[in-house]
């Protein structure tokens, strides 16, 4: 008997561990901590690379690297573009850092230095400069992302005069202002951090499935951008040109990372709809009581939510309103979400089919009943009733 409930207890305790570790921010909680750890070990070991090696082979092997994968990247994005603005900003990023890379070949090929950067063996005002103007570059693709249609040619223009206008001013006077030269890029990361609960919410207001949404991959993008800038500033710092190999590796595994995700996601929900509000006409406390009747009659009847990319927009064949309107109905009709209410309809329809059609494999419930995968069938169900799928079965065919 003891054995069997220290069994249980086991059990249920790798179970929390195992929900614990598939929690979002702790995945990106232990991505920053280890994606840090290893730039930490990067810096120390780079001090042991000869400069003269890695001026002379390792800079110029990087700066064509980047060359071919901005170029290819660029490529593959234009023809993937399918009209999304985000893929379009990110597809812009790579063609000028294609440009970028190659002025660093020529520079390669002329002066015989694989970037002016290490021709005095220091980071300099206009290094650092041009470093901010690349943060900002890479910066718009998570701007569209979370603020579509913010980021316009007049205000990327200003964007960009920035670093120059502080590099004046550290001319102009006695203070130094690297340092703020390169926290002003990392600012406006830190501003879009800031933004991605509200593009959650905006997610959940209109999907009825996240995992498509990137929330993930934009936290993850944007704490290596973070990472990158602070790793700049140490840099901007000791002035070994060595420790810039840190700043390379990085700098590629952002741009090759960004673009596979924008290619291989199968359908981006933060790209192929814009999630602003509509135009309001005049508020509305209340909604007719036919509205709520027709609703719960298409859901039970059709039953929608069984497709897993169910969207709040199709909600408009039974319900006369607009997207606003229609998310507006659902939180004050249900008091949550169109995400959480369509969850809902999913656990309720996956336990009939549990009940009523035991020879079904579970992947088949998750899969009828709507969910994008078994493993977020698993997880839903789990955080829904506090049971994993299998555990419910058996306590329905013990009762």
């Amino acid at each position: 008997m003891m054995n069997n409930t220290m069994l249980t207890n086991t059990k249920r305790s790798d179970q929390i561990f195992i929900r614990w570790l598939r929690d979002d921010y702790v995945v990106i909680g232990l991505y920053a901590f280890v994606l840090c750890i290893c730039v930490y070990l990067s810096h120390y070991f780079s001090r042991f690379i000869p400069t003269e090696l890695f001026e002379t082979k390792i800079c110029p092997a990087y700066h064509i690297a980047m060359l071919v994968v901005a170029v290819i990247g660029a490529i593959l994005v234009h023809f993937n573009q399918k009209g999304i603005r985000a893929r379009g900003a990110w597809r812009m990023s790579l063609a000028l850092m294609a440009v970028l890379e190659t002025c660093m070949v020529i520079a390669q090929s002329v002066y015989g230095t694989p970037v002016i950067i290490y021709e005095f063996r220091e980071v300099r005002m206009m290094d650092l400069t041009i470093g901010a103007i690349v943060a900002i570059i890479l910066l718009a693709y998570p701007a569209e992302v979370l603020c579509p249609r913010w980021l316009t040619p007049v205000k990327g223009t200003l964007l960009c005069a920035a670093p120059f206008a502080i590099w004046g001013l550290d001319y102009a006077t006695d203070i130094d202002l690297r340092a703020l030269l390169m926290l002003y890029p990392m600012m406006i990361g830190a501003w879009l951090i800031g933004k991605i609960p509200a593009y959650k919410e905006k997610c959940e207001d209109n999907f009825s499935s996240l995992e498509n949404s990137a929330i993930r991959w934009i936290w993850i993008y944007l704490i290596t951008l973070m990472v990158i800038g602070s790793s700049y500033l140490y840099i901007s710092f000791t002035n070994h040109p060595t420790r810039m190999f840190t700043q390379q590796w990085l700098m590629l595994y952002i741009i090759l990372y960004n673009t596979c995700q924008i290619l291989l996601r199968r359908k981006p929900w933060q790209e192929t709809e814009i999630l602003e509000n509509e135009p309001e006409e005049e508020e509305e406390s209340s909604f007719p009581p036919e509205y709520r009747a027709s609703f719960e009659e298409w859901m039970e009847k059709e039953k929608p939510y069984t497709n897993k990319d169910f969207r709040l927009q199709d909600l408009m064949q039974v319900l006369p309103l607009n997207r606003t309107y229609l998310s507006r109905f659902i939180k004050s009709e249900y008091g949550c979400n169109f995400y959480q209410l369509v969850t809902n309809y999913r656990v309720e329809e996956a336990k009939r089919l549990i009940k009523e059609k035991p020879e079904l494999k579970m992947w088949e419930i998750a899969e009828l009943s709507g969910f994008a995968s078994a493993i977020v069938f698993n997880r839903t169900f789990k955080r829904e009733t506090d049971q994993t799928p299998t555990e419910w079965m058996e306590v329905i065919n013990n009762s």
